[in-house]
């Protein structure tokens, strides 16, 4: 019994290794993808410094699309 409960104590310790060396080497492979850049339209312009911005203007940022956006469902555009 004491030789059983020894394997699959063993078992279970490389079942775990042998699941976190392949967690590893696939964060590892996804690293070091590079990501891919946005095209050109969706770039932002080259005046923009800090784009997004951050900090505290972002709050103002995140609000001004909101009303810009509500803005443009009030006229009756959307689908």
């Amino acid at each position: 019994m004491l030789i059983l409960l020894a394997l699959l104590t063993a078992s279970y310790f490389a079942a775990v290794f042998w699941v976190r060396r392949g967690t590893k080497r696939r964060a590892a492979a996804a690293a070091a993808v590079e990501p891919v850049a946005l095209p050109a339209d969706d770039q932002p312009p080259s005046s923009a410094v800090g784009w997004p911005p951050g900090g505290s203007q972002f709050t103002a940022y995140v609000d001004q699309g909101f009303q810009a956006l509500d803005a443009y469902l009030a006229e009756g555009f959307a689908t």
